[in-house]
């Protein structure tokens, strides 16, 4: 086996907007935390497994597909690539042609010349339960199901790099944030490169369709998403100092394609109840908007999604472009899986199969129950890893 790991630094060249926000339309220029594009590649048997993780709201498909074809032209040999977004709103919109060609052409430049290195690998997974960050972010509605995760990989005994796996958007900052920030996901990131320098860590977002800072951060400020970083660095750090046994790694990939089925919501049909909190009324506005788009253009409706599982042998990570409900995560294996949307693409929230309110959330989905529940049974079918 052979490994290797690449960091680039993908702030814009020139001003662009950012995403994630409504009022967000002006292009932005000033940066305060770079932002990165994180890359591993394992090379087994001939053939190079590649997770790019993105400081981006997304990771959209032109850029995976096109990038996927110049490494494998580049490379001679056959690539399996999952490019995830860490869903900062505060990065440049990737729907802008001239910033999506600038990230492709910085990620070409840096990979295609890269030099593998010789390696034994095993790796460690593990989970506990991490709500000091994020909660439910509907008024009427909780969830256990919010994890902090870390999947370290070693080569020849010595950790050389680990994902890094929660689960909350990380939205502290208000939408009117005039600069670009990696968020707290990235400055937690920057925390534990700074403690082990000679060591490679990525961000990859977990499930967390009805997860947000929204009810726990004190303000939307930068002391508070600084304050998260050292708090989610730390969580992290514990995690990495109690990996159980190492097993052996041996990488497999595949994509599942699901047919899906749609269900289309009729907003005039919204009561709005007294005890929602004034921010889930301002974003019910856009909810609102989106599900009439939706009935008006039943047409634009996706009938397939993609889902990707990347398998290091013992422990299998299943991408989806959705921002699923992090019900999900209770189709996965505490052991030997972890779920991560905003990968291979971007597509609209997904409410978990016991969800029936209608909220900001749930106005964007579509999906039928039946979808949902197969969802639910996909990732429990690729959740169940050989002993």
């Amino acid at each position: 086996m052979k490994i290797q790991t690449n960091t680039i630094c993908i702030n814009p060249e020139h001003p662009v907007r950012a995403a994630g926000y409504a009022q967000q339309v002006e292009p932005v220029s000033e940066i305060r935390d770079n932002l990165y594009a994180r890359t591993l590649v394992i090379e087994q048997q001939g053939t190079r497994y590649v997770h790019i993780a993105l400081d981006s709201l997304q990771a959209p498909k032109e850029l995976m597909h096109s990038l996927k074809q110049q490494l494998q032209k580049a490379w001679g040999m056959p690539v399996c690539l999952v490019i995830s977004g860490t869903h900062t709103h505060f990065a440049p919109d990737m729907r802008d042609s001239q910033y999506r060609q600038q990230v492709f052409r910085q990620l070409s430049e840096a990979l295609s010349e890269l030099e593998m290195e010789e390696a034994e690998l095993t790796c460690s997974f593990v989970r506990e339960p991490f709500g000091k960050i994020g909660a439910s972010r509907i008024s009427h509605w909780t969830t256990d199901q919010i994890f902090a995760q870390t999947l370290c990989i070693y080569n020849h005994g010595r950790r050389v790099a680990t994902l890094l796996i929660h689960n909350c958007h990380p939205t502290v900052l208000s939408g009117d944030t005039p600069f670009f920030t990696c968020e707290y996901p990235g400055l937690a990131v920057r925390h534990l490169q700074q403690r082990y320098p000679d060591e490679f860590f990525s961000y990859l977002q977990g499930a967390c369709g009805d997860v947000s800072t929204r009810f726990i951060r004190r303000a939307q400020t930068v002391e508070q998403m600084e304050e998260f970083g050292q708090i989610m660095a730390d969580e992290f750090d514990s995690l990495l100092q109690r990996q159980p046994q190492p097993f052996p790694c041996r990488m497999g990939y595949q994509d599942h394609w699901l047919d899906l089925q749609h269900e289309l919501k009729n907003p005039d049909s919204l009561i709005i109840p007294e005890y929602y909190s004034k921010r889930e009324r301002e974003t019910l506005v856009y909810g609102i908007e989106a599900s009439r788009k939706n009935l008006a253009n039943p047409e634009h409706l996706a009938s397939q999604t993609m889902f990707s599982v990347l398998d290091f042998g013992g422990v299998r990570l299943i991408f989806s472009e959705f921002e699923l409900f992090s019900e999900y995560n209770k189709a996965t294996d505490p052991q030997h899986s972890a779920l991560i949307c905003y990968s291979q693409g971007y597509s609209h929230y997904v409410a978990g199969p016991s969800f029936d309110g209608m909220t900001y959330e749930t106005l964007q989905d579509t999906l039928a129950p039946k979808t949902r529940e197969a969802i639910l049974a996909l990732i429990r079918r690729y959740s169940a890893v050989a002993e």
